[in-house]
């Protein structure tokens, strides 16, 4: 009863437009109070979304975050660009290549599909459409290039993952390095699909003093990613510590490059703090809900039922995939993270399933759905700095979506893409 409640109550109140982290809290705390009654209600409801916040492995998330908007403020964003484009612009595909292969080397110091999309994606929609492409192929191929900000490495989804279900982050870290590499030329193919219909104007090649003095430009952002990824598998970092390096290394280039000042570091500060309230916020209240649907025993009834109805491991991923997929239309990654995962890991602990191979599919399959309307919050950045209708873009975007999907059924079907770097690398239970 309290679940059907839950969650009649949570899809009614989305459907109102209530935003996400106020419906998930206004539906934990009438369950608690139907349960508890009005007395025991504050008490309940502080413990559970205190315990659901506290954590020291959460921390990292915010200064990730704060590293990507210092990165786009700094001057290293436009490095970025320049070398990817140094270094694929001449390729068929253009600009579109450019695209894509400059969202693989950011989402390796961002962690965030967002800060992706309004930071490079401005640039590289500004340049496609200046160049002669049709918007709406600027904006999709930005849209769906950003999904590789939460897979590469360092990526917020996977700490969020990681403080859930009590993996390793060090060696999801590491698993999502050749799935995003994968996802990376799968979009590159399709926009060479696209360059043979004469969508894609062509680009002169550039010298070998262009490539290199692009490479010389971009070297110290680009050793962000080694920075973090390498401190954590080196044991010189824990997850926390090395999104404060990270911050701290992306100051000390943006003091170099002199393209940052006091007035704007203030004002990322304030964003940091408002995006990082509401991400604790949804964390928090998420947390009550996951307490009152724990109480129910529904998630004994789950596992059960999931262990007596599938057995083969990949069976029960593609099922999983299925409702990641459809819960994606409705929630935000992170929301629909926290309240699925702690009911569907006692199950994948049932059959077997490594919680390292089933949080990169957990965070690719969720973060699929900000591209699907009527949530998707990365739909709805992209078409705003695009300037073109949601739906629009929506449409645009599908055959972009499709080599994304089929990267993420390879991993659900041959779990090697994921792991075998970390098991190659030893890191396996890396913190």
């Amino acid at each position: 009863m309290t679940v059907t409640f839950c969650l009649v109550g949570l899809l009614l109140l989305l459907a109102l437009r209530v935003p996400v982290a106020a419906s998930l809290g206004i539906v934990a705390l009438v369950a608690v109070i139907v349960e508890d009654g009005f007395a025991q209600a504050p008490v309940v409801a502080a413990q559970s979304m205190v315990n659901g916040v506290n954590s020291f492995v959460l921390i990292a998330a915010p200064f990730f975050m704060l590293a990507g908007e210092i990165m786009n403020q700094g001057g290293l964003t436009q490095r970025i660009y320049r070398l990817a484009h140094a270094l694929f612009a001449w390729i068929p595909g253009g600009l579109g290549q450019v695209n894509v292969a400059g969202s693989m080397f950011f989402a390796g110091m961002t962690g965030s599909a967002i800060s992706d999309a309004v930071g490079l994606g401005t640039m590289e929609i500004k340049a496609m459409n200046a160049a002669g492409y049709e918007p709406k192929f600027s904006a999709s191929i930005t849209a769906a290039s950003s999904l590789l900000g939460p897979i590469i490495p360092p990526s917020v989804p996977m700490v969020i993952y990681g403080a859930i279900a009590g993996a390793s982050i060090g060696s999801l870290f590491l698993a999502g390095v050749v799935p995003g590499i994968l996802m990376g030329l799968a979009l590159m193919i399709t926009v060479g699909i696209h360059a043979r219909r004469g969508l894609c104007p062509k680009e002169p090649k550039p010298t070998a003093k262009e490539v290199r003095e692009a490479l010389a430009g971009a070297v110290p952002s680009l050793m962000i990613p080694l920075f973090v990824v390498g401190g954590i598998y080196a044991g010189l970092f824990t997850p926390t510590e090395a999104a404060v390096a990270a911050c701290a290394y992306a100051l000390v280039l943006a003091a170099c490059y002199q393209e940052l000042t006091l007035a704007e570091l203030g004002r990322i500060g304030v964003r940091i703090v408002m995006a990082t309230g509401a991400l604790f916020f949804i964390v928090a209240a998420t947390a009550l809900l996951g307490f009152m649907i724990t109480r129910s025993g529904v998630m004994i009834e789950v596992a059960l039922w999931l262990g007596r109805e599938i057995t083969s491991p990949t069976l029960l991923l593609l099922v999983i995939v299925v409702l990641y997929l459809a819960v994606g239309l409705f929630l935000e990654p992170i929301a629909a993270m926290l309240l699925l995962v702690p009911i569907l890991l006692p199950g994948v602990k049932l059959l077997g399933i490594d919680l390292v191979h089933f949080g990169i599919i957990t965070v690719l399959a969720l973060c699929i759905g900000l591209l699907t309307p009527p949530v998707g919050l990365l739909l709805y950045t992209v078409a705003r700095i695009a300037n073109i209708r949601a739906d629009v873009l929506a449409v645009a975007v599908l055959p972009f979506l499709l080599p994304i999907v089929i990267v993420l059924l390879a991993i659900v079907v041959f779990p090697d893409l994921a792991l075998g770097l970390p098991r190659l690398l030893g890191s396996y239970g890396a913190s």
